[in-house]
């Protein structure tokens, strides 16, 4: 027994004194933790230092060091712990030190004092020594610093959402300069970083203009990693070779922000392409639709800033009190919003230049500068105007940019593609080697250039265009040579003028634009050796003196219409031996000058709704004349035609026929008949048969009927109406259907108005099968009382905007859903009648 308590005493002992020695070296060991967590801290803060150096050099930590600064940061939470407790747990010892008020837990942090010495010691002895920082690849998506936007929040997300459909690989972001394509590009670029898992590589290169595939390479080799200096050596394909490579490996989204031009992804720059097998995307930037046809994209255009958004932005620019400090101010700063037309760089820009400005006077100064020549301000011609002309530089020749020059001279927002593709021929822009019809195809095919560059835009209706007023400052200041020559073009359009406008040198002014004016009288004769353009539109002219035109050899375009005052026009007219383009239309003329014959450069001669002119005989001299509209003027006669007979370049032809025997001549004559444009037949009485086409009118683009008394209408050619886009019918009686309108098949406008009591099918089912009104716009149908039926079935009419039924009781059923039918606001003309309707799809009307 007592040899079982001695053996026990001892192991007790044993024990006592091991842990015992922790408490008995607690203080050393503190030392020694102070000491080494000391070098430890210096060690890691020299560490960072170098590391931060070599990261600012492109360079990026080595993982071994990672892991060591990784092992510090954890231990040193630790560390300074213990110190921090190191007073109270000496406090604690008791008996010089020997022994302690709560042994075990004086025992426990005296372990661990040792244990954690031991630890930094370790650490410190483990850091790694050579370099701590190498050249590694690049990170997968790295953010772009972008400023706060205005109003491209839903732009971005219907962006995201086309990107992100799995059909779409190729994605084209088009519109004019300065919209904000770039800043969408880079917000698309941020938005990824939240698909780092399902992208590897996210690469942003700018293109621009000056296409330069090597930088562009260059760029995206960084980005992958693949510079040095075997890349310096290698050749354009080997570097597209080893990109491919690469990018074949990766599932990626490629940015290209500015492309003027096709690209080929492939073989120029070694991009593969994406597919929804590989799961990568391209997005890129241009100004050309055109582009993003022959990159083979889904495109998506940017537009303009809604005037909410517009008016957000252009306030933060201007910031400060100045908006609030005047109510008059404000008014005019909502004026040159307006007229930026929510375009974001001229919003920014404009914005900016009036900050500074604090007074009405120079606000108003600013709408006047804006509306004449804003290259005066620096900052509009240098950041605003200068970008803009990039679009105009990339046009393919100057025939087109003399064409895109003219657009601007028209200030307000449509422009009327006919009358443009006539401005263009007469003016000698586009000759088309002679052969009319090519020309008129060539002027077609820039408005098409001109819109797929954003240069031109198109307008609510087919038939016009429109251009940004930011556009066509930037086009009347390459127009004035960069604004070297300010009278060089004069556009005084709405400029409240009562007289012709003071100008300092009438021999360098080449185009003059003063519509909208109320000029009554003009005199004087200007020496203007170089003038070929003068527009006198709506202003109000009563009297034009002959001197006026003694001094124009060259000019070619006079345009006097819709001056409905103007009764004479001066004898001295026919001494501009240039002209090739005379408008006199919605005049009071009572004569035409006896020599207009003197005249034989003319080309283009409007006379539309002059119904002051007695005789137009004078026309037989004109023997160029390839235009002649005297629709609604005069009536034609037997005596006419034989006048017209004598035009042998006549291309075009608008007439009014109030005689079923002067129509039949001259539908009989197939050269004049195929010259018809417009034609206005009224009082008309055809009761013995139909009206026959038995010739082609393909040339005819408006037919108006009315009052008249027709049977029906033949078309005995399939595609006899094929150019027919506009169609009125009033007052007409006898004929039951318009089912000739089936072979109109690019019609846009039919406006028919009764009485028309025999009218009681657009279509008929017995007549003809086919669908008709692919491009119909608009259609009116108005006080028929018999009409039953507009088509048989269901029609899809994909670009009808407006549809107007009113007082037509018996028409029951209409070949669309009642979805459409409230969309045309139907229900709202007659409630009751819209309420009794059947509809080709009933499933709708529940």
């Amino acid at each position: 027994m007592g040899n079982v308590l001695s053996n026990g005493f001892q192991a007790a002992t044993s024990f006592f004194l091991e842990k015992a020695k922790y408490i008995l070296e607690l203080e050393d060991n503190l030392e020694a933790l102070q000491e080494v967590a000391r070098r430890l801290k210096a060690m890691k803060d020299d560490l960072q230092n170098q590391l931060e150096m070599e990261e600012r050099k492109g360079l990026r930590a080595l993982e071994e060091i990672k892991v060591w600064l990784s092992e510090v940061k954890a231990i040193q939470p630790k560390v300074t712990k213990l110190l921090e407790d190191r007073t109270s747990e000496i406090e604690r010892l008791s008996m010089c030190g020997y022994c302690s008020s709560n042994f075990f837990l004086t025992y426990r942090y005296s372990k661990d004092v040792l244990e954690t010495a031991e630890k930094v010691q370790s650490i410190l002895s483990s850091k790694p020594s050579g370099e701590v920082a190498r050249l590694g690849p690049p990170p997968g998506i790295e953010e772009i610093a972008t400023q706060r936007t205005v109003g491209l929040e839903k732009v971005l997300e219907a962006t995201w959402s086309r990107l992100m459909e799995k059909e779409v690989g190729i994605l084209g972001l088009y519109g004019m300069g300065g919209i904000g394509k770039t800043t969408l590009l880079k917000q698309i670029n941020n938005k990824l970083l939240e698909k780092k898992d399902e992208f590897e590589v996210v690469i942003f290169v700018v293109v621009s203009q000056n296409l330069q595939v090597e930088k562009i390479q260059n760029e995206i080799g960084e980005r992958l990693g693949l510079c040095g200096q075997a890349w310096e050596k290698k050749t354009q394909n080997e570097k597209a070779s080893s990109i491919c490579g690469a990018l074949t490996r990766k599932r990626f989204v490629m940015l290209l922000d500015d492309i003027w031009r096709k690209v080929d992804l492939v073989e120029e720059i070694g991009i593969p392409l994406p597919s929804p097998k590989n799961g990568s995307k391209v997005v890129f930037t241009t100004r050309s639709k055109n582009v993003c046809g022959r990159m083979g994209s889904h495109d998506l255009e940017v537009k303009q800033l809604d005037l909410l958004n517009a008016w957000e932005l252009f306030r933060q620019k201007v910031r400060g009190n100045t908006l609030e400090s005047d109510p008059k101010i404000l008014e005019l700063a909502i004026q040159i919003c307006i007229k930026c037309r929510g375009l974001p760089l001229a919003l920014n820009v404009i914005g900016e230049t009036m900050a500074c400005k604090t007074t009405v006077h120079e606000w108003q100064y600013a709408i006047d500068v804006l509306d004449t020549n804003a290259a005066k301000y620096r900052e509009v011609e240098d950041e605003i105007l200068k970008i803009l002309k990039l679009s105009y530089d990339a046009l393919e020749n100057e025939t087109v940019q003399q064409c895109f020059q003219y657009c601007a001279l028209f200030p307000y927002h449509t422009i009327y593609k006919d009358l443009l593709v006539e401005y263009w021929i007469s003016e000698g822009i586009i000759n088309g080697g002679g052969d009319r019809e090519r020309a008129i195809n060539q002027c077609y095919s820039i408005i098409g250039t001109l819109i797929s560059v954003c240069l031109l835009m198109p307008a609510d209706t087919s038939e016009f265009v429109t251009m940004h007023d930011v556009i066509r400052q930037m086009g009347l200041w390459v127009a004035s040579n960069f604004g070297e020559e300010e009278e060089k073009v004069i556009v005084k359009t709405g400029a409240g003028l009562q007289q012709m406008p003071e100008v300092r040198n009438w021999k360098v002014v080449r185009r003059m634009l003063l519509a909208k004016n109320k000029i009554l009288n003009i005199s004087g004769s200007p020496v203007c050796p170089n003038l070929t353009t003068l527009f006198l539109t709506y202003s109000w002219l009563v009297n034009i003196s002959g001197e006026f035109f003694l001094s124009m050899p060259k000019l070619v375009l006079l345009d006097l219409s819709c001056n409905i005052n103007l009764t004479k026009l001066p004898e001295e007219v026919t001494s501009l031996v240039s002209l090739r383009h005379l408008d006199l239309s919605l005049t009071s003329l009572k004569k035409l000058p006896v020599g207009l014959g003197k005249l034989i450069q003319l080309r283009y001669l409007s006379l539309t709704k002059v119904r002051t002119l007695k005789s137009i005989s004078v026309i037989s001299s004109l023997v160029n004349i390839e235009i002649l509209l005297v629709r609604d003027t005069i009536c034609l006669s037997l005596e006419l035609i034989e006048d017209f007979k004598l035009l042998k370049n006549l291309k075009g032809l608008g007439v009014s026929i109030n005689d079923v025997v002067v129509l039949e001549r001259l539908l009989s004559i197939p050269r004049l008949a195929s010259c018809i444009r417009y034609m206005f037949l009224e009082g008309i009485v055809a009761i013995d048969g139909p009206l026959q086409f038995e010739t082609a009118v393909a040339g005819l683009r408006s037919i108006m009927i009315h009052r008249c008394i027709i049977s029906d209408i033949m078309e005995h050619t399939r595609y006899g109406f094929e150019n027919l886009v506009f169609v009125s019918l009033f007052r007409v009686s006898g004929i039951q259907d318009l089912s000739w309108l089936l072979f109109a098949p690019n019609l846009t406008f039919l406006f028919v108005r009764g009485p028309s009591p025999e009218l009681q099918e657009i279509i008929s089912r017995e007549k003809v099968s086919g669908v008709p009104f692919r491009k119909l716009r608009a259609m009116h149908l108005i006080s028929l009382k018999e009409l039953k039926s507009i088509y048989w079935e269901r029609l899809e009419l994909p670009c009808l905007k407006r549809m107007l039924i009113k007082k037509c009781p018996k028409l029951k059923k209409l070949p669309f859903s009642k979805e459409r039918a409230y969309y045309f606001g139907l229900h709202a003309h007659n409630p009751e009648w819209f309420g009794g309707l059947e509809w080709e799809d009933e499933a709708t009307e529940d």
